[in-house]
């Protein structure tokens, strides 16, 4: 028989590697952190700000009008493992049973496809969510901050229900809407809470290894 998810998470996730412990023994463990974090997730009311997953070599290579939007040559793509971990993430959200209203992408080609691959509603692109190149090429003056104003918008509005995924980049310039935002790995996301007053607070990260554990977790427990 399966227990709900909700004890299992909540109860039977502890420090250490991201494995479940017998709950039967009767010895209680805290919480550990990220598990706290799932729980936090599964209650819905939270943006989870991702980093697109793994994707090729090399730099975009600008050109006329919104070449941020083209495929292919002279593009950072997805690479075969970017695809399979956008895969593995969201059947992991899906698995832990934490609700998405929605998701968006940048309007660039590896965003776009790990937003569609992790299955989990049909992505909007929003331009707020660009990476800052294509940001200096619209408006070489205020771009940047045009860019950091608008994530920081984004990460400010509580979702209507459920949570929301942005799929985006990292933002390595001065003054990002956030500083956790500058360093984020490819696939990285970090989660953030509406304070209520037009700003927000982090609430943590997770790497696309820790979704893997905490899926895999589940499935050597049943």
């Amino acid at each position: 028989m399966r227990l709900p998810l909700r004890m299992v998470i909540g109860v039977c996730l502890v420090i250490g590697p991201l494995v479940f412990a017998g709950c039967a023994t009767g010895h209680k463990h805290p919480p550990s952190p990220m598990a706290s974090l799932m729980e936090t997730l599964r209650t819905g009311g939270h943006v989870i700000y991702m980093r697109h997953t793994n994707a090729d070599v090399g730099r975009d290579v600008p050109g006329d009008g919104e070449w941020w939007k083209k495929c292919g040559k002279g593009h950072r793509m997805l690479s075969e493992r970017g695809r399979a971990e956008a895969v593995q993430i969201g059947q992991a959200i899906h698995r832990l049973g934490i609700p998405i209203f929605e998701v968006r992408s940048s309007e660039y080609c590896r965003a776009v496809e790990t937003a569609r691959l992790l299955a989990l509603g049909d992505p909007k692109t929003d331009a707020r969510l660009n990476g800052w190149p294509s940001w200096k090429a619209v408006d070489p003056e205020h771009g940047l901050a045009r860019l950091a104003e608008g994530t920081r918008a984004l990460l400010a509005t509580r979702p209507i229900q459920g949570n929301v995924v942005l799929v985006s980049h990292k933002q390595d310039f001065p003054h990002p809407a956030a500083p956790v935002l500058a360093d984020l790995e490819d696939g990285e996301s970090a989660v953030f809470t509406s304070d209520g007053k037009g700003g927000f607070v982090l609430r943590g990260r997770i790497k696309p290894e820790d979704w893997k554990a905490l899926s895999s977790s589940l499935t050597n427990l049943f």
